[in-house]
């Protein structure tokens, strides 16, 4: 397992942009905006992935697809200079109110990071930094936490002790696009962003046997649970995303789960409410028990080739900035614009 090293000097950038595909496909306006974003986008960004996400359990209120953009930046400097550039300003300031476009942008302080991968090249957040050993701090519930600097001096605690709503769909009643912009640029300290991160795309065919028969349906179980979870579980916001290109591994369902190449995006309330949910889970603990030992020295797919990759931040407010133009009711943190902790 190995992790990475990044810059103290500046926070790095997550900026993920989503254009929302309402009927699933691409009309000729959805498709000039896609080219166009990623024009923009491609060059400059120090490392670029892009996802599909289908809207099944996930946090959008209708049928359809999002395409998604997540974006890794060095610092916050070169994001800034890239997102205040005239071509890139012009694009954003220039979007038709209906446009269905979104962008959540976060900038932490690598004190209040971590990233672990089992892959031997970069991926994700790999891609920011020197690649370093995890040490001892793996394996063990609390070792996301304890790969933190900054955790000796802060408890990443919310300061809000209520249930926060997470984001719901809405009523059929109420239901259609959000015309005109809607940004956000307060949030409550010590949001938690996560993305979990799975590669099929270079298993053998006896490790995708035992993949079927060992994990397959516990890890589409544990799943199943993120994505449904309530309130008190302190998960805010949660989407489940696929690679169309790297093609299937599996037919099942959810669909996204297919795919060789995937990563699932949350927000919790805070680190210690991803902590529970992980160790309070019994399908899960049992599922992670028997991961580690096949996946262990001397275990029977301690040679395997899934790629597994965890990123987790911690953030401030001030950290966070979105911004939702014409996009459907109950996109992101729409869902919670308005409420005192959130506009």
């Amino acid at each position: 397992m190995s992790a990475v090293k990044l810059s103290s000097e500046e926070p790095f950038v997550y900026s993920i942009f989503g254009l929302q595909l309402s009927d699933g496909e691409e009309s000729p306006e959805k498709r000039f905006l896609k080219g166009e974003f990623h024009g923009l986008i491609a060059p400059h960004a120090t490392h670029l992935d892009l996802f599909l996400q289908d809207h099944d359990g996930c946090a959008a209120a209708r049928e359809g697809k999002t395409l998604i953009w997540l974006g890794y930046w060095k610092s916050r400097t070169s994001y800034l200079a890239w997102w205040g550039s005239e071509k890139v300003s012009n694009f954003w300031d220039s979007l038709p109110v209906s446009a269905g476009m979104w962008r959540e942008i976060m900038s932490p302080d690598s004190s209040r990071t971590q990233y672990m991968t089992n892959k031997s090249e970069p991926v994700g957040l790999g891609h920011l930094g020197t690649e370093i050993s995890v040490g001892n701090k793996t394996g063990y519930w609390g070792c996301y936490r304890h790969r933190m600097a900054a955790h000796s001096k802060d408890n990443f605690a919310s300061p809000i002790e209520r249930d926060l709503e997470a984001f719901q769909p809405i009523p059929d009643s109420l239901d259609g696009d959000r015309p005109g912009r809607i940004l956000m640029t307060k949030f409550p300290d010590n949001i938690c962003f996560v993305v979990e991160g799975q590669d099929h795309s270079n298993i053998t065919a006896e490790e995708k046997e035992y993949w079927n028969d060992n994990f397959d349906s516990s890890v589409t179980q544990w799943m199943k649970d993120l994505f449904s979870a309530g309130p008190d579980s302190g998960i805010l916001g949660s989407r489940m995303c696929y690679a169309p290109e790297t093609g299937v591994y599996r037919v099942s369902t959810p669909k996204a789960l297919n795919y060789n190449k995937k990563a699932q995006f949350f927000y919790f309330k805070d680190l210690q409410h991803m902590e529970q949910i992980g160790r309070t889970n019994k399908g899960h603990a049992a599922l992670r028990s028997r991961f580690m030992r096949a996946y262990g020295p001397k275990g029977a797919m301690e040679s395997g080739k899934l790629g597994l990759w965890v990123e987790t931040a911690v953030l401030k407010n001030g950290e966070i900035e979105c911004e939702y133009v014409g996009c459907e009711k109950g996109t992101g943190w729409m869902a919670l614009a308005g409420h005192q902790e959130f506009w």
